[in-house]
């Protein structure tokens, strides 16, 4: 049965130590999980490019796309390191190496920004009309960036910071999950490039479900809004207000 603590002022349950194990356990294994897709989408034309032809109608890599995945990468480096410090006990460095994630959580999202708007007229020609699909970065660096705030503004609540970190990670999960060398992957984008990140909202959800009873709102309510915010992107792609507002943010950004 769970006993109840003081933490500042208010009192908080204790969870079984089983419980606790096995969150330690889940959230470091779903986010090796991301750095393992992570790794293998982007092995091809980044991690390992000097062992492999890059695919066709890869651009080139400029210093400021070195940067952005430089960032990108600290970025997925922090999310596997954070949980496997709190399962090591190691809270108060997690905390003190938090506010370095969180500065870090920002370039990513800038530079993704940056990188995905410049990209428009270069980085999309395998993937049929390049303003069309700039709604894939578009919301999804817009979604990592609510979900990374939220988790910044609730983090003195651990069971749910945990959660929006790892939703964080589904909602930029598609880009890697988009290069992966299968065949389907390709014959079925950019709708399959979800498939990656769905398998993060209902694991969480099954999770929730064996170990409490119940699903907490971060996947009832946020991950219910990612994946409308990803059918909303297949639906508006091709209208003529979002291909008006693609030309003119590739305007703005102008060449890399």
């Amino acid at each position: 049965m769970a006993t109840r603590a003081q933490e500042g002022g208010r009192s908080r349950p204790i969870a079984p130590r089983s419980r606790v194990q096995q969150d330690r356990l889940f959230y470091t294994g779903m986010n090796l999980y991301v750095a393992t897709v992570v790794f293998a989408g982007f092995a091809r034309t980044y991690y390992l490019s000097h062992w492999f032809d890059p695919p066709p109608r890869t651009p080139p890599m400029s210093p400021l796309l070195h940067i952005h995945a430089f960032c990108f990468t600290l970025w997925i480096i922090l999310t596997v390191v954070q949980p496997a410090l709190i399962a090591g006990g190691s809270r108060r460095l997690h905390h003190r190496l938090g506010w370095f994630a969180a500065a870090v959580a920002i370039l990513v999202w800038l530079l993704g920004n940056i990188v995905s708007a410049q990209s428009i007229k270069i980085g999309y020609r395998a993937m049929g009309d390049p303003y069309a699909f700039y709604t894939i970065t578009f919301f999804s660096m817009q979604a990592f960036g609510i979900i990374v705030l939220a988790a910044i503004v609730k983090r003195r609540e651990a069971e749910t910071h945990k959660r929006l970190m790892l939703l964080s990670s589904a909602a930029v999960l598609e880009a890697a999950f988009g290069r992966l060398p299968l065949h389907v992957i390709e014959i079925a984008a950019p709708v399959s490039f979800y498939v990656g990140s769905e398998l993060i909202i209902l694991a969480g959800i099954f999770y929730d479900r064996s170990t409490r009873g119940h699903v907490h709102p971060v996947w009832s309510w946020g991950g219910g809004a990612l994946v409308a915010s990803q059918v909303f992107r297949v639906a508006i792609m091709q209208t003529g207000p979002w291909l008006a507002f693609a030309h003119a943010v590739s305007a703005i950004a102008g060449p890399r």
